[in-house]
């Protein structure tokens, strides 16, 4: 699915960076509207979640260059996983994707001072020398959807291949890999997949690449020598899951060898209780929502614990049969689920994050 937009907004104040110009050439006939930073009235107000896929925003990120996974909480298990969001929305299409009731622009937004961040995350890690530092991409966006067009991967992986303390994850629903082959990644840059089973792609995640074209892909790049992870995050409970998931993780080790997986990773569907209503207005007959859900800590619809439980232990029961030693952690779920369903049980977020890097 190749992306193009049909109107370009632009912040005056990057009007001159290289990366504008690039895009802005790769799409003359896109509507230029450039806007004055310090207005805060907002051109986009009329813009649904649907029609936004076709508005670009270009503007400078001005925060911190890394945040802590919006997952990171006390009560949950987590792996002390850093995010770099330089991309905001995406042009994919999944029904349960938490950016529709998420972001507060319902458009897609890039942050050109690429250079600018990059430098600033510099200063950061180098200021942390003892710590190793997993960052991803794939929070806010597909990681590699439309950067053919933005071609922000490239950049970012050949500096994270200088980076001693450092390793950067792109995660992707896509096979858009050609940007990223024949780079120099020094082995600091693992591509994630999130896979299905193909009955759940079909259904539920449009505009997406089949199970085949990115199981094709993440053997492509295991040739190039790039580490690969995947993430079976949602795991979406339905009457053949059973048949399903366990298909789809033969076809993953038959697609890659088990020396080349960083990790792979677990979490059941689960979602802010706003975005039910949004995802039924906007998928007609949407049917994964009425499974028996209740109301978690967090704030967030879960599947009660039994059937999280069960979806959980199974995938790890045959995950572990066949790579027995590649790491497996669960997303944010609570050490009483790992009791339960894991056979590896980290004590603590930094015995988690130690875990996963060894297999780096």
């Amino acid at each position: 699915m190749l992306f193009e937009p049909n109107r370009i907004y632009i912040d005056e104040s990057v009007t001159d960076s290289q990366f504008t110009q690039n895009i802005l050439a790769k799409f003359p006939k896109a509507e230029q509207i450039f806007l004055d930073p310090s207005n805060k009235e907002q051109p986009y107000q009329d813009v649904t979640l649907s029609t936004g896929k076709k508005h670009l925003y270009l503007k400078a990120y001005q925060g911190a260059p890394i945040k802590l996974c919006p997952g990171f909480s006390k009560d949950v298990l987590c792996c002390n996983y850093y995010v770099l969001d330089l991309v905001e929305n995406c042009p994919l299409e999944c029904t349960y994707c938490i950016l529709q009731a998420f972001l507060n622009r319902p458009i897609i937004v890039l942050h050109v001072n690429v250079e600018e961040v990059i430098d600033r995350l510099k200063t950061l890690i180098d200021h942390s020398p003892e710590q190793i530092f997993r960052i991803g991409t794939g929070e806010h966006s597909d990681s590699l959807a439309i950067d053919h067009i933005f071609k922000i991967n490239p950049y970012l992986v050949k500096s994270f291949a200088h980076f001693n303390n450092a390793y950067l994850e792109l995660k992707t629903k896509t096979d858009m890999i050609e940007p990223l082959i024949g780079l120099n990644h020094g082995g600091k840059t693992v591509i994630g997949w999130s896979l299905n089973p193909p009955e759940i792609i079909k259904s539920q995640e449009y505009k997406t690449a089949t199970l085949d074209q990115r199981l094709k892909a993440a053997s492509k790049m295991a040739d190039e020598g790039y580490k690969i992870a995947f993430h079976f995050d949602p795991i979406i409970y339905y009457p053949d899951w059973k048949s399903g998931y366990r298909q789809t993780i033969e076809s993953m080790f038959d697609a890659v060898d088990t020396k080349q997986i960083a990790w792979i990773s677990l979490g059941t569907l689960r979602y802010i209780p706003s975005l039910k209503k949004i995802a039924e207005q906007r998928f007609p007959n949407l049917s994964i929502f009425s499974n028996e859900f209740i109301p978690a800590e967090d704030g967030k619809m879960r599947y009660l614990k039994i059937i999280r439980q069960e979806l959980i232990q199974q995938m790890s029961i045959w995950i572990s049969a066949l790579s027995p030693k590649t790491p497996l952690y669960i997303c944010m779920e609570k050490l009483s689920v790992w009791n339960k369903t894991m056979q590896h049980i980290p004590d603590s977020p930094e015995e988690l994050d130690k875990y996963l890097q060894s297999n780096l």
